[in-house]
């Protein structure tokens, strides 16, 4: 129901009674008025004629995900942001703090300070989550020579 031009490309219906697909010999279809004569129907058109018309490509067929270099890009622009931030950081924070750490004294800026802590904790963070990635991965290994084991005895 569109309010727009009409498209060429397939037939349109103007006929509002109904139409037998089967006419008998000698006779009109039955819904047909006596007066509008009988049109075949278009043949439909074939490849090469439809070939000249440029065809839009479906919205299925276009990734809609950039993928893996996309991914990259981001993580890098992140990453830059993130950086440029705690450049921020440490330079209004240049007051300079003393720290004591197994008796050992020492001044740091307190941004600097702050940073090394952070780095600290991301380190530690890391290597738990380390630890238990090995774990998983010694787990799947067992699990798999289990699964052998059952596949060959039941083979």
């Amino acid at each position: 129901m569109s309010t727009g031009p009409e498209s060429t490309d397939r037939p349109v219906a103007r006929d509002p009674q109904p139409i037998d697909p089967t006419p008998t010999a000698g006779t009109e279809p039955v819904g047909r008025p006596a007066e509008q004569p009988v049109e075949p129907a278009p043949a439909p058109r074939r490849r090469a004629e439809t070939a000249e018309q440029p065809r839009t490509p479906e919205i299925e067929d276009v990734k809609a995900g950039g993928g893996k270099t996309a991914g990259i890009w981001i993580a890098l622009i992140l990453g830059a942001v993130v950086l440029i931030l705690l450049l921020i950081f440490v330079i209004q924070n240049n007051v300079k703090a003393t720290f004591e750490y197994f008796g050992a004294q020492f001044d740091l800026p307190l941004g600097v300070a702050m940073l090394l802590a952070a780095i600290a904790g991301a380190l530690v963070m890391a290597l738990v989550g380390s630890v238990r990635i090995v774990q998983l991965s010694w787990t799947i290994r067992k699990l798999r020579k289990t699964q052998a084991k059952i596949q060959n005895a039941v083979r």
